[in-house]
Parts: structure tokens; C-alpha cells; sequence
């Protein structure tokens, strides 16, 4: 506040605390990454979950390269982790999980997807592997590596669709 010399008062008589401050940030970056995700959301044309999944990610790294502000807001809410943190990250958490089982589950039926695949699980497996390359990337506390972010998606994507095994095991 001190930065953008606005007297405390002035801020609270807007927002409630520091928490409700960060929140409504994050929802004016939530709504304008909207603008790069959300064609891919509904999926119209019903894209197999992994293509459409890479297709959000590059949409979101394009969004990172062109708000840089908001990536450095981003960075500075992980290096504070804490309550807000926390919340904010449980809050969408629970939607894109909610929104890949959705996907997920709309790829079993088209048989894309084996049936046995829990579809919780997998897009838990899928959100830990993208936030763990977008936060050992932010963590790095230098410049953002887009190419390098969109290099390792791609690899874990395609060890997911392909597997790890050679062929069939022997048992």
C-alpha cells in the first residue's frame, strides 16, 4: 500500500481485511484468464482430455507471458505461502478437479480412457504434475522459463498417454 502510496484506511474501507484484497485480485485474474482458457472449458468439440489439457496449459503459459504482473503477483502470494494461500489454492483446486473428472470421465465413454482409471485420481495426478513444474518454475526466483514449462508438459503428458513399460509384461 505503501508503494502505490494509498493510506491504509482508503484500502479497508473497500475490503474487509488483506484476505478479502487478495481475493478480489485474484478474481479479476481469474476472469481475465478465463479469456484464454475458456473456449477450451466446454470443450465443443470434444477434444480427447490430454490434447485439450495441453491446449489450456499453452493458453495459460500465453496468458503468464502476457500479464507479467499477475505472475509476479502470483509469485509473491507463493513465497508468503500461508491462510490466503491456502485458501485460494483449495478454492480452484476442488474446480479443476471437478472440471478434468468431467473430462475425464466424457473420454471413458468415448473409450479414449480406460474404465478402470479412477478419474479423481487421474486429475489429482494431472494438477500435481502441472503445479509442481509451474511452482519448481516460480520457485527458481529468476525469469520464467515459458518454453521450458511447455517442454516438460508435453513430456509428462506423453508419458501419460504412452506409459512407462516397453510392451507387454511378462508376469
Amino acid at each position: 500500500m505503501r508503494n502505490a502510496k494509498i493510506p491504509r484506511g482508503s484500502i479497508y474501507q473497500y475490503f474487509e481485511d488483506k484476505q478479502d484484497l487478495y481475493f478480489y485480485i485474484f478474481d479479476i485474474i481469474a476472469a481475465k484468464k478465463l479469456e484464454y482458457i475458456g473456449e477450451f472449458l466446454k470443450n465443443p468439440q470434444g477434444i480427447p482430455f490430454l490434447d485439450l489439457f495441453r491446449e489450456m496449459y499453452v493458453s495459460g503459459l500465453k496468458f503468464a507471458l502476457d500479464n507479467p504482473k499477475f505472475v509476479k503477483i502470483f509469485k509473491y502470494l507463493m513465497s508468503t505461502r500461508g491462510e490466503v494461500y491456502d485458501k485460494l489454492i483449495s478454492t480452484n483446486l476442488d474446480m479443476a478437479i471437478n472440471l478434468y473428472k468431467m473430462l475425464i470421465e466424457a473420454d471413458k465413454e468415448k473409450g479414449r480412457i480406460r474404465q478402470d482409471v479412477d478419474s479423481e485420481v487421474f486429475a489429482k495426478l494431472v494438477i500435481d504434475l502441472t503445479m509442481n513444474v509451474s511452482v519448481e518454475e516460480i520457485a527458481l526466483g529468476k525469469e520464467m522459463n515459458y518454453d521450458n514449462m511447455f517442454k516438460r508438459i508435453t513430456q509428462l503428458i506423453d508419458i501419460i498417454e504412452k506409459g512407462v513399460t516397453k510392451g507387454e509384461l511378462d508376469v
